[in-house]
């Protein structure tokens, strides 16, 4: 496809095409004759008759006003410098930008005419930045939030919403769509995104046409399709932290005009910030360790018939999970008495002490941990995909089939250099997806799209916990340890918990059959109606099982009765003495295997059969051909779960299911192209409303007094209000500026759970408090300038990322308080003018600040935690495209 002169083929925004190119329809009705014939790109008809949307674009005929006249001078020196021939276009305040194309409603449009705010990032961008995963993402999207340590652990919110634990039973809200297959287990997304086309970040329910659940909105992933022309691309990178990245990518035609392939591949290495002071050798934590690659094929047999089938394997072995050690915590609780029993008391005892009576003190900041028992975290996951599209009589038919899977296995290990135990995952889980849409073309008065979609999704969860020789002798109370502390009683304060090997197993089960359609109703030149509507059947089941694997020294059977070993470790229960030591290593023992009556087998949960429905209302009006006006209200609809009872007691393992969350959204927005097309303004006013939000909660334990339980369940209600803006100006074909950001004030409307740090376990109500995990304030804002040195050209960029304070924890403690902070990351270049080679140097973290990415508060067992972010990473890069 033909470009104009000056633009790249890149799919960025702030990409330019000389103002020449434009010419504005002279009346109404020829624009509308523009938009609605069958277009390409370049404004030629497609020669299958498939219709693009297309906006008339504009030619500039007066110096723009938008910019104050001190500065013109300034930029014009500055542009003329690089390029002598653009005076003119600085003169006028800017050149066009380039319009994006998306496929955020399934076909093909211009971003700009779609009434839904999105954010695009482009493939130029993702590989100037190195983005390869949502992480990187959120420093370029407005209200986009990541938490994630591990592939269970990955949770993914929008506008504050939707940052949960990780729980193998509930789907995600935030949907994640890869070349139109949906992710049902959010924990896929624990991954490099390889020879990426763009990303769109499109916000608010989104139910009606794209995904499963997705409630708050969806990251929609487009990779690069093979072609017929051969193309060949090779990215190296080393720098900081040992960092050593590959990357290759290779299409061009297998049969000349009928099928076409395209691979790509990756290796991506770095240390982590966390040093394992046991370790003897060099050992880091919360590092990348991985690789994979994906094959595609691109098939068109005849017009109006193509295929295209895409295979995908990735693999990692990762030491990760890991938190560092802060502090102990205050010596008083929030509401005044004493702390007694605390990670760093335990760790006091004399059984920890050196053998020359060295007190033990734990590793405490300095970004070091010690460890002697975790081991890397193992991921495998892939699939098959194929898509399939057919078009006939002005509509097109659409199949995708699909299969992902994924592997995972983590041992966590401790936060000493003791074997006081292990804890960790194996998880599987499996899906199949049919997609079936039938679309129209556009061009007449009404478009639509309608289909049927289907999953069935299984995952095989696999919690163990393992207690080693030291288990007891942190694990004790005060007064068990005090029983058990004399030399004579060693070896049973070793034997209470050593070897004790316990499991915890899940197997959730989901079958969805949904009808959709959404339709736009063009009822005037300016005017569009957008109705959709999904209507979901959920059928899931689930079963949970409690095994000993291992049951150690079995000082007790499984429902804590004595079995007479007392003998064993010369013991007369006849002495008080005795008789303590033995009922304390008896209660020890009776924990570690979980509580009396805590092994069983398989019990079935509650089955789920429910129906569910979404639905959209979108009006929108073209108020001038460069400026659309749009509104919508849209509820969306995420499934239930097949939970159960997890706390101790005779309901251990019951069900107890969660119900179905509900979101309505509100949205008001614009979307503008200003002073000739140099500025692109969009801005939206949101409110959205969760009712019974999924979320795991903490509340008093009825079975242990004093103690909590946690579990999965509703909050009656949260809700975000705010405004999101994105501003990108193209000063000239050379120079380029952007701004993003966000107001997001997301709260509890009713949430009532324990308060955090106290020695009681009284309830508090959340209601009027921000989320975790949401900071009011996001600013995104970053330059880019390309300076032309004849065969040459140097390129330079900066970007700046502004986050306001947030708790990084659901608990909403003191303690897990990140305050505002910044990233600054930028990075020169030097290359070729055609693009063909270049040589970077880039940065990350430029100003080495000091921030967390997730904390923990403390306990009667744990310190104060924190995941520290990259300090200042440099890197060297070498990109060629042939």
């Amino acid at each position: 496809m033909p470009l104009p002169a000056g633009a790249q083929r890149d799919g960025e925004p702030l990409q330019l095409l000389r103002p020449q190119q434009y010419e504005r329809p002279a009346a109404a009705s020829a624009a509308r004759h523009a938009r609605r014939r069958p277009l390409r790109r370049d404004g030629m008809a497609l020669a299958d008759g498939r219709c693009i949307s297309h906006q008339p674009a504009i030619t500039m005929h007066k110096p723009a006003r938008h910019l104050p006249t001190a500065l013109l001078p300034f930029l014009a020196a500055l542009n003329a410098h690089a390029d002598p021939q653009s005076a003119i276009a600085v003169a006028a305040g800017g050149v066009p930008l380039e319009q994006v194309h998306v496929t955020a409603r399934n076909r093909e449009e211009l971003a700009q005419d779609v009434p839904v705010p999105i954010s695009v990032v482009g493939g130029r961008t993702l590989e100037r930045d190195d983005i390869v995963g949502i992480a990187g993402l959120t420093q370029k999207v407005p209200n986009l939030g990541l938490f994630g340590s591990n592939p269970r652990q990955t949770s993914i919110s929008l506008r504050g919403i939707g940052n949960n634990s990780a729980n193998d039973t509930m789907e995600p809200s935030v949907g994640v769509i890869v070349d139109g297959v949906t992710s049902s287990y959010v924990g896929q997304n624990w991954t490099d995104w390889v020879d990426v086309d763009r990303i769109e970040v499109i916000r608010g329910p989104q139910g009606t046409l794209l995904g499963k659940n997705t409630t708050l909105g969806v990251i929609n992933i487009v990779t690069k399709a093979p072609s017929f022309t051969p193309a060949y691309t090779y990215e190296a990178r080393i720098g900081d932290y040992n960092t050593l990245e590959g990357k290759f990518s290779a299409t061009g035609p297998i049969v000349d005009g009928v099928l076409a392939y395209r691979a790509s591949f990756f290796y991506n290495k770095r240390d982590g910030m966390l040093k394992n002071a046991w370790q003897s050798g060099p050992e880091t934590w919360n590092e990348t360790n991985r690789g994979g690659g994906r094959l595609q094929f691109l098939v068109k047999p005849r017009p109006g018939l193509d295929a295209r089938i895409i295979l995908d394997q990735i693999q990692s072995s990762e030491n990760g999970n890991k938190s560092l050690l802060v502090n102990n915590g205050p010596a008083s609780f929030a509401d005044g008495p004493a702390r007694t029993l605390t990670f760093a008391s335990r760790l006091a005892r004399s059984y920890f002490d050196s053998p020359d009576g060295t007190p033990y003190r734990p590793v405490f900041g300095n970004n070091e941990i010690e460890d002697s028992q975790a081991r890397p975290q193992r991921t495998r996951q892939g699939g098959l995909s194929a898509e399939i599209n057919v078009r006939f009589d002005g509509y097109t038919l659409t199949s995708i089939s699909a299969y992902r899977n994924q592997r995972f296995d983590i041992k966590n290990g401790g936060v000493t250099r003791f074997d006081i135990g292990n804890g960790g995952q194996q998880l599987k889980n499996n899906q199949y997806s049919q997609e079936l849409r039938l679309s129209s073309d556009v061009g007449g008065a009404i478009d639509w799209q309608a289909g049927l979609y289907g999953l069935r999704a299984t995952v095989y969860s696999d919690d163990p916990s393992y207690y080693g020789a030291d288990a007891a002798a942190f694990n004790a109370s005060a007064a068990q340890y005090a029983a058990l502390s004399a030399p004579q009683y060693r070896g049973l304060l070793r034997a209470a918990q050593d070897g004790v090997y316990r499991s915890y197993v899940l197997e959730p089960k989901t079958s969805s059959v949904a009808a959709f359609g959404q339709g736009n109703w063009h009822f005037s030149e300016r005017g569009t109606l957008t109705l959709g509507l999904r209507d979901t059947q959920e059928h899931k089941t689930g079963r949970n099982r409690r095994e000993l694997d291992r049951a150690g020294a079995a000082l007790t059977d499984i429902n804590g009765n004595d079995t007479g070993k007392a003998g064993r470790y010369g013991l007369d229960l006849a002495k008080p003495a005795d008789l303590a030591a033995w009922n304390a290593a008896k209660a020890l023992y009776l924990n570690a295997i979980g509580g009396a009556g805590s092994v069983y087998d398989w019990k079935d949960g509650d089955t789920i059969d429910a129906n569910s429905v979404s639905w959209l209302v979108s009006p929108s009006w073209r108020l001038t051909p460069d400026v659309l006006l749009y509104a919508s209200a849209a509820q969306g609809e995420k499934s239930g779960a097949v939970e159960f009872v997890t706390s101790s007691g005779a309901l251990l393992g019951a069900p107890q299911n969660v119900r179905p969350e509900k979101a309505r959204d509100y949205e008001l927005g614009i979307k503008a192209l200003l002073a000739e097309r140099s500025v692109q303004l969009n801005a939206n006013l949101y409110q959205i409303k969760v009712r019974d939000y999924q979320s795991n909660l903490t509340v008093p334990d009825e079975t242990q007094p004093g103690g909590t339980r946690t579990y999965l369940g509703n909050i009656a209600g949260v809700r975000a209000r705010g405004v999101e803006l994105e501003l990108n100006y193209a000063h000239s074909r050379n120079l380029r500026l952007n701004l993003n950001a966000s107001y997001n004030k997301a709260i509890y409307l009713d949430f009532s759970t324990t308060a955090p740090d106290t020695s009681s376990t009284t309830l508090v109500n959340y209601a009027g408090r921000q989320l975790h995990g949401a900071p009011k304030t996001i600013v995104n804002a970053g330059v880019d300038y390309t300076l032309p040195l004849g065969r040459f050209q140097a390129h330079a960029w900066l970007t700046d990322s502004f986050r306001s304070g947030t708790d990084l924890a659901a608990s909403l403690s003191p303690q897990t308080w990140q305050g505002a902070y910044s990233l600054v990351d930028g990075g020169i270049a030097i290359g070729t003018a055609d693009n063909r080679y270049e040589l970077a140097v880039s940065a990350r973290n430029l100003l080495d600040k000091d921030y967390a990415t997730g904390a923990g508060t403390f306990s009667s067992s744990g310190a104060v935690t924190r995941q520290p972010g990259y300090g200042r990473t440099l890197a060297l890069v070498f990109r060629a495209r042939l």
